[in-house]
């Protein structure tokens, strides 16, 4: 498989995860949360809100690059990596905030089909840039 191909269905599924749960005891999606009431207007409120907009933008910036001859509007390299750390960022800063007593595989086995799947997407992408 090449690059193009495993960028295509890399992207597509980046863009399908904005719309699958990111729990398992829940049925919220990323979808959900941004065209949600905010909880704030700190700078930290409106990026865990509108953070998760990086991860379909980037699928559909990727998935457009590669149906147009492998031409990337600001690079490949960016549109690759932005994924990664924006769920890096979603999910690790939560975490930063709990205090002790924290059970980090409950919090793993709390993640849905949704994160998982954008999860598994970018960091492959990002390998294989």
């Amino acid at each position: 498989m090449n690059r193009k191909i495993l960028t295509i269905i890399l992207a597509v599924l980046l863009i399908a995860s904005f719309f699958l749960p990111i729990g398992t005891h829940t049925s919220t999606t990323p979808f959900d949360i941004v065209k949600g009431p905010s909880y704030g207007n700190e700078f930290e409120a409106l990026l865990m809100k509108y953070g998760w907009l990086l991860i379909p933008v980037s699928g559909l910036m990727l998935l457009i690059g590669a149906l147009n001859r492998e031409t990337y509007f600001l690079g490949r390299g960016l549109w690759a990596i932005l994924p990664l750390l924006a769920i890096l960022y979603l999910i690790g800063r939560p975490i930063s905030l709990m205090s002790d007593g924290f059970d980090f595989g409950g919090f793993i086995k709390g993640l849905g089909v949704g994160t998982w799947i954008a999860l598994v997407s970018a960091l492959v992408l990002a390998v294989y840039w």
